[in-house]
């Protein structure tokens, strides 16, 4: 809600370390957070109990657990970027909603990363078939419900490097889910269609495309890693690690790989080695491969909170090596909940597409959880002059069009908070009219396999539409102007002291203290 989009953020965390100092790794960053990170000491099942404890704590403290049933000395964490202060604190900025401009600038400002010769993440070197019979033997690989079709590996950050792989020779980071099943001689790798990863190795067939997956990097590139700028806005974006130094401040430090061409995060938990094998398909699931259809198989909770579904993926992955710290290696829990680590890149993106069409109308970009930020967003306007009525309509349609999937956006008047979603509510019962502003777009287009209202023609997510709503009043119209109240011309210290003033506002939900500081009706 509205009433924690802003932090006061102190000069040192709780180790006495700066928050550049704090970035440098994982363990130095948990240090940091002091009380804001929840021990688990008892024993925690990968499988089903990690993710369960994880939900029923979302949106509160870091969860790191330190005895994992059947992998002694290995910890998990979950939640990291589970509230806005938190994210707050981590790109250094006091206000959840000015991110996305610090965002814009550091993306065209990168920080190169720099190659170093020794690494925390190289400790140790396991070799499959060597070491270790199976990766299930040595990562806890979690499951998040007893309707899971499997264990389902989305806990790592793909990283591609260099020329011929990346234009320009720069870098890309995405994390991808991956499957690998017993008897498998190649694990799955499901990459975004269209997306950064998808694009690279589409480009080189039947090639073996080195990678490296890392597990638990720093901050900054984890951020990078499981966010996105939009590629059409941001054409030829390729130094993401540059985009991550830019983030934490210096530059991320990357070591050479052991047994491929590649590169690793030097201050990473874990890493493995390996190549994508274009080309080479692979079933995520047994269920799935038994029944020989997509997208019908269950898999696991999915970020639109429905349950997902297995596939056959177009690649896969090949195992060279993993490599990891000597000591409590770090294992990161993927969860599908709070996303307050990746809607200040979502928000950036449109902000900017929103600026190049109309330069100072658009005032703020929205997201909510029930939104599932994909699918939805809100956009904030001010219509300064008559040119610019319809031009809110004008951005319906680019964002519609841009973003697969996207199932309701909705502009509102710079007197409606976009963050409060009662107050979105309000003017859309109130300025929009059914029959005029309420706008099907990109039906028939292609959608989004993740939404489940989405029509499905064999094994294609066809969209059924989106509804953009134009929820703001037209210009110069009295009859919309909202009511206020002189709150902020009242001295209330007349009648109440300073806690009693205090203790009426904790009694207070969000929305309402937030109209009883706004004056508005």
């Amino acid at each position: 809600m509205a009433d924690r989009l802003a932090v006061k953020l102190e000069e040192k965390g709780a180790n006495g370390m700066t928050r550049e100092e704090a970035l440098v790794d994982l363990r130095t960053t948990l240090d940091w957070l002091g009380d804001d990170v929840q021990y688990i000491d008892g024993e925690v099942d990968p499988l089903v109990e990690m993710c369960t404890i994880t939900k029923a704590f979302d949106n509160s403290k870091v969860i790191v657990a330190n005895n994992i049933k059947g992998y002694p000395g290995v910890r998990m964490i979950s939640n990291l970027y589970s509230r806005k202060e938190r994210v707050n604190r981590f790109h250094g900025v006091e206000d959840f909603r000015d991110i996305k401009h610090q965002l814009l600038n550091q993306v065209n400002n990168p920080i190169p990363p720099r190659i170093v010769d020794d690494a925390p993440v190289q400790e140790e070197v396991l070799i499959p078939g060597k070491d270790f019979d199976h990766i299930h033997d040595i990562i806890p690989v979690a499951t998040h419900t007893f309707d899971d079709g499997g264990q389902i590996f989305g806990a790592g950050s793909h990283l591609f490097m260099g020329e011929p792989w990346v234009p320009g020779g720069g870098s890309q980071i995405s994390m991808y889910r991956m499957s690998f099943r017993e008897g498998q001689k190649y694990a799955s790798i499901n990459m975004v269609p269209g997306g950064a990863g998808d694009v690279i190795c589409s480009h080189h067939p039947g090639k073996k495309v080195p990678c490296t997956v890392n597990i638990c990097p720093p901050v900054g590139p984890e951020l990078v890693s499981v966010s996105t700028m939009n590629p059409v806005i941001f054409p030829g974006q390729t130094d993401k690690l540059g985009f991550a130094g830019a983030i934490q401040g210096y530059p991320v430090d990357v070591v050479k790989a052991r047994t491929v061409d590649a590169y690793t995060i030097a201050n990473a938990e874990w890493s493995l080695e390996g190549y994508v094998l274009e080309g080479e398909r692979v079933w995520e699931t047994e269920e799935a491969e038994r029944m020989g259809k997509q997208g019908v198989a269950l898999l696991h909770p999915e970020w639109a909170r429905s349950m997902g579904h297995a596939y056959r993926t177009p690649r896969a992955f090949q195992l060279t090596a993993v490599t990891r710290r000597k000591k409590n290696p770090i294992v990161y829990t993927p969860h599908f909940g709070a996303f307050w680590y990746e809607a200040p890149f979502m928000c950036a993106s449109v902000y900017e597409l929103c600026e190049r069409m109309a330069p100072g109308f658009v005032k703020d970009v929205a997201s909510w959880l029930g939104l599932t930020l994909w699918g939805g967003l809100v956009i904030q306007v001010k219509k300064r002059r008559r040119s610019d009525e319809g031009m809110q309509r004008n951005l319906l349609t680019a964002i519609m069009g841009l973003y697969r999937g996207m199932r309701l956006v909705v502009v509102v008047d710079e007197d409606i908070d976009p963050w409060q979603p009662e107050d979105v509510m309000w003017a859309i019962q109130s300025r929009a009219s059914a029959q005029k502003d309420y706008i099907v777009y990109n039906e028939y287009g292609r959608g989004q396999a993740f939404q489940p209202s989405e029509l499905k023609i064999g094994n294609i997510s066809v969209s059924d539409g989106g509804m953009g709503i134009d929820a703001t009043a037209p210009l110069g119209e009295q009859v919309y102007e909202r009511s206020k109240y002189p709150v902020d011309q009242m001295d209330f210290s007349k009648w109440l002291s300073e806690d009693e003033i205090a203790e009426l506002k904790n009694m207070q939900d969000p929305y309402f203290r937030w109209l009883g500081e706004t004056g508005h009706g």
